[in-house]
């Protein structure tokens, strides 16, 4: 091993102390106890073979063979971080980086901008931009590299991989549950708000499938599932959902699934690119992380 490699770990140390000509001064610019500085030191002076400094006062003073020492151990380090800079600007996995993902509303406040944010934080991204759209005909595909649509395929020009299928169940807030009216053959909702962003008709899908009597029930429409949600939570109606969407609300208590019924859903969650990109490192990268962040929700259906 190379001599100078052996006090390499001592530099630190030094420079703080020769520039503040003081012990404790550069033990609070490294974060360091006096007593771990003042080790460093003189075991640095023992490996070099140095008298690099000589007691002025409380203070320090650098001998000549120490100021001669410390200008080349200055020079030494700014080259090492000149250098460290320029890999790391040269390095295309820390490069910064622009993204921009669409997804749909209700997905992204339940959790998926949360995982695109946190992966654009891991990958040095810079320009991170979270669009909203649903349907893949909605996605402005000139500003956006990736989606997640709700919607079926083909999407004509593009790469597509399946997300998630989905299967609609009814949520409510706990305290809803009471006023459910489940013992009797002839099960109703008693009065509970149905919240739907369609016409209904999966409503009456669910309802014909489990049995339950929506009579008596008032329909309240919506502009999003993302709203119905949010009206479930705050025990205002019951929504007829996926967990995909409610898996944080759902393990939270916030919300309950007091039917075991669930119905197919019209269409299915998808990750989408241009064709040309399938094999972009950084959106193959992203799709397997939204993948990877959906498994907990699947092995718990």
């Amino acid at each position: 091993m190379p001599r100078f490699a052996m006090y390499l770990q001592y530099l630190p140390a030094f420079e703080a102390a020769s520039r503040l000509g003081s012990v404790r001064a550069a033990a609070e610019e490294l974060n360091l106890s006096p007593s771990a500085i003042s080790l460093q030191l003189k075991k640095l002076s023992d490996t070099t073979g140095i008298a690099l400094f000589e007691r002025s006062g409380r203070n320090l003073a650098l001998t000549q063979a120490g100021r001669d020492f410390s200008q080349a151990v200055a020079l030494t380090l700014s080259q090492l971080d000149l250098a460290a800079r320029g890999a790391r600007e040269q390095d295309p996995d820390r490069q910064a980086k622009s993204l921009t993902i669409s997804v749909p509303t209700a997905l992204g406040i339940a959790w998926l901008s949360s995982v695109v944010v946190e992966f654009a934080e891991s990958r040095n991204i810079t320009n991170l931009t979270i669009n909203e759209a649903i349907a893949h005909s909605a996605v402005d595909w000139e500003a956006n590299d990736m989606a997640v649509v709700y919607d079926n395929p083909p999407f004509p020009g593009k790469h597509w991989q399946l997300l998630s299928e989905v299967r609609l169940q009814a949520v409510c807030s706990p305290i809803l549950f009471p006023r459910l009216d489940l013992q009797h053959r002839d099960r109703k909702l008693n009065g509970i708000a149905v919240l739907h962003e369609d016409e209904g008709d999966e409503w009456k899908k669910w309802a014909r499938a489990c049995r339950v009597s929506l009579q008596g029930s008032p329909h309240v429409r919506v502009d999003s599932v993302a709203q119905a949600v949010a009206s479930a939570v705050q025990g205002r109606g019951i929504a007829l959902v996926s967990d995909v969407l409610t898996r944080n609300y759902l393990s939270e208590g916030r919300l309950i699934q007091p039917f075991s019924t669930s119905i197919n859903a019209a269409a299915a969650y998808y990750i989408v690119c241009a064709a040309e990109r399938a094999e972009d490192p950084l959106l193959l990268s992203l799709a397997d992380r939204i993948l990877e962040s959906l498994k907990p929700a699947r092995s718990g259906t």
